[in-house]
Parts: structure tokens; sequence; C-alpha cells
């Protein structure tokens, strides 16, 4: 997988730097490399490429710093937005690695390590992700059906027992029902249910073929239904939506797991 770079076309003075982002497999986890200088020009394009690259749903992605220059610190910050972005939803782990000098000094000026996992080399990065707590995830496939909400709460309440989370089990069974309402109702297409625990979240995401995101409406007195992204916003901590490949979308909320629960 490699990103198209600059080609200059069009630019008034000397031709712009290439500036290429190569990517690849290492087992589960995407090496992206950037190759050339980050600039404000090519902010975004690094910033979009990696949010693009977690749509797809890696174990991990490594950021290979070895090729690329940078000598405004603050453009770094690139890193820690693009962390931010996709923390809750796909929750892909980020983490920086091989960065030389001078571009290792600016990390620690710039303060991005202390938000962005950075190692050494790009293997040092993959045994660290390796070692690091893995979430516990479950996925199951819907129908577009009408008896779909009672399924996803069975097993969202079942799998809170088992993950050893049974006092958030009330909450993650309404977000579920609204989100596979939401699914059958409205996009009118099969789907699917995902929960995930890590650390102190339970995320719940309903897919579904439509693309057309969700609205937030807030329902008069009178109204019947239309309450179900209230609810969900309400319940959660986050909740949100994302494209998904080749069609539709993803709706997830992330949920606060109290840390007195038992947990498996």
């Amino acid at each position: 997988m490699v990103s198209r770079p600059d080609d200059g076309v069009g630019a008034v003075g000397p031709m712009t730097v290439p500036f290429l982002l190569e990517a690849h497999f290492r087992g589960g986890t995407l090496v992206v490399r950037p190759v050339g200088e980050l600039t404000p020009k090519t902010y975004e394009r690094l910033r979009d490429y990696l949010l693009q690259c977690a749509a797809e749903e890696p174990v991990a992605i490594v950021v290979d710093l070895a090729s690329m220059r940078v000598t405004i610190a603050s453009l770094l910050t690139v890193f820690p937005t693009v962390r931010d972005r996709i923390s809750h939803w796909p929750g892909v782990p980020l983490a920086l690695a091989a960065a030389r000098e001078p571009l290792r000094t600016l990390l620690d000026v710039s303060a991005v390590r202390r938000f962005v996992p950075t190692y050494h080399s790009v293997s040092d990065a993959l045994n660290g992700l390796d070692a690091a707590p893995q979430p516990h995830r479950r996925q199951v496939q819907l129908p577009c059906e009408a008896t779909s909400a009672r399924l996803a709460r069975q097993l969202v309440e079942l799998t809170c027992h088992q993950w050893g989370i049974p006092a958030t089990a009330p909450a993650a069974m309404v977000v579920a029902s609204e989100l596979t309402d939401n699914m059958v109702c409205h996009a009118r297409s099969d789907g699917w249910l995902r929960l995930e625990l890590r650390r102190n979240t339970l995320t719940v995401a309903v897919a579904d073929a439509d693309p057309r995101p969700p609205q937030l409406r807030v329902p008069g007195l009178r109204a019947v239904g239309g309450r179900g992204l209230v609810l969900i916003d309400k319940l959660s901590r986050a909740w949100g939506t994302a494209s998904r490949r080749p069609r539709g979308k993803v709706v997830w909320a992330v949920l606060p797991v109290p840390l007195r629960q038992g947990r498996c």
C-alpha cells in the first residue's frame, strides 16, 4: 500500500519535495512509513491517511519515523490527534518507532511521548504491542428482523456477566437495543453487534448497510419514539459514527465500567 506523493504540479517556484506514505503488514499490525518532510501541507495527508488505515481495523498501527523529517515541533500533534480520534472507535492502538535525531528530540519537546507510546525500533514497538493487555471482544451477526433487538439484549446481558461486569449490563442492554432498532427500522439492513471491554470502558457498536449517520434529535413531550439516541447520549461516556467499506456505517457508544466490579 503506497500513497501517491505530492508531485509539485502547478506549484510556483521549486518543485515540491515528494512526501510518500508507505504501508505494509507485520502480522496483523500495519506499519506506516512516512518518507519526506512533515509540513503544514502534508500534515493533513498524514492525519487522513492514518485515520483511513485505522478504519480498516488492523490489530495496531506502528508509524516508522526513520525516514520522516520535521522542523516544526507543533506539527507532531498529528499523532496525539489521530490517537484521540481512533481511541474510542475503532480502538486501534497507535505507536511510534525508529525516530532519529533531531526528530527524537522534537518528540520530547512536543510532549508527544506522553500521549502516544514511542519505541526505539519497529521491532520493539511490535513486541510492546504484543505484550499489552488485549481487549475482550465478542461479535455476532444480526438479521434485519424485529427479534434482533431482543437477541442483542440477551447477548449483552450474558457477556457482561461472563466478563465480570454485571453492573454495566442494564445500560449496555439499553444501548444495544436502541442501536439494533435503528439498524432494523431505519437502515433496514442486516448488520452486526460488537462488544469490546478495555480497562474501565465497554464499547457497544452496531453496524448496518446505510451510510447515512443517525441524527440526535430531542423529541417533544408528546412524541412517540425518537428517544433512542437521547438515551444513548445520556448513558454513554462518548458515542459516534464511522463509515464502513464498501458501504454502510458503525454507530458506537462507550460506557464506563466501575472499577469495583469483579473482572474476568
